[in-house]
């Protein structure tokens, strides 16, 4: 009798701990003398293993890297490059950028350049316009050093993949998540426009792709084979992160989280939400090795919060 009410307690505390998850709002740094207002989700982020966190923007032809503080310690590059499209941070603290591509005749320059993450200088580059004739999202899988492309190959005909694997030499290693609409460029495009603005995620964790399909209202998600290995409703279309293998998608009262079961997701009675219940404004656009949560958005478009998951 006393064991199976001690197994009941722990049952009961065990869903009181499910639910009394809470994100505390650790730290707000002010990014509107670099931010443009009203773009928060052309700005990109990430974060390397000492806590710097790296800022840029789609349009704007530098980055900015920050200490754990917030004060800014890298403002790069100093020569002008172009306009920045994408960006991410390789496992070595440095920084990739997708500058605007330029054509010359047939010929097609879409650089992707990796700069110091402390000097800030040019240390490599390779074209991705002789892979790709379009690449809308770049991931850097750290520590993986593979880079994960939402885009088009250039010679695939007809054109099948949208997710591809490339190593930091250039090669294509493989093209996986095969579009249901076929035919040339700007028709795969208007057909699918809303998928390629959604950027793919990766669970480092487990070594799995995620790519939501707003039009399907799913999410898939990918081993690094390009398998697919399961997916989850997304009929809400809500913001939404991978955090500790499991799914977080936002709606009115925070996060909700979703567990995964076989090859799916499937809500839990676990709800994430800011410690003083007051809305979690913004996008969530990083999150660090120690667990920490960026976002960036909301009202405050250039504002930046610092959120840590409370259990």
């Amino acid at each position: 009798m006393k064991r199976a009410w001690l197994i009941f307690l722990i049952l009961i505390f065990s869903v009181s701990f499910s639910h009394s998850q809470s994100l505390k709002l650790e730290k707000e740094i002010d990014l509107s003398f670099f931010l443009n207002p009203y773009q928060p989700f052309l700005a990109y982020a990430a974060v390397d293993s000492q806590g710097n966190i790296f800022i840029a923007q789609r349009g704007k032809d530098s980055f900015i890297k920050l200490d754990p503080t917030g004060q800014v310690i890298l403002r790069a590059p100093q020569k002008i490059e172009g306009e920045i499209t994408k960006f991410d941070i390789d496992n070595e603290g440095n920084a990739v950028c997708v500058f605007r591509g330029r054509t010359t005749g047939n010929y097609v320059y879409l650089p992707l350049v990796w700069f110091d993450g402390i000097t800030g200088k040019k240390i490599r580059e390779i074209n991705l316009g002789e892979i790709f004739g379009l690449v809308t999202q770049i991931k850097i899988l750290r520590p993986k050093d593979l880079i994960l492309i939402n885009g088009l190959a250039r010679d695939e005909k007809p054109i099948k993949h949208s997710l591809h694997l490339i190593d930091f030499n250039g090669n294509l290693l493989r093209s996986f998540s095969p579009l249901k609409h076929q035919g040339d460029v700007p028709e795969i495009i208007d057909k699918n426009s809303d998928y390629f603005a959604v950027a793919p995620y990766f669970d480092p964790d487990n070594l799995l792709i995620f790519q939501a399909f707003p039009e399907l209202g799913q999410i898939r998600y990918f081993d690094l084979n390009g398998n697919q290995v399961g997916e989850a409703d997304w009929s809400s279309k809500n913001t939404f992160l991978i955090y500790s293998g499991n799914l977080w998608i936002k709606d009115k009262e925070g996060f909700r989280i979703y567990e995964k079961k076989g090859n799916t997701f499937v809500p839990t009675e676990a709800m994430v939400k800011a410690d003083n219940n007051s809305p979690i404004n913004g996008y969530p656009i990083a999150i660090d090795s120690s667990g920490k949560i960026y976002f960036l958005g909301g009202k405050e478009s250039q504002m930046l919060r610092i959120y840590t998951p409370q259990y």
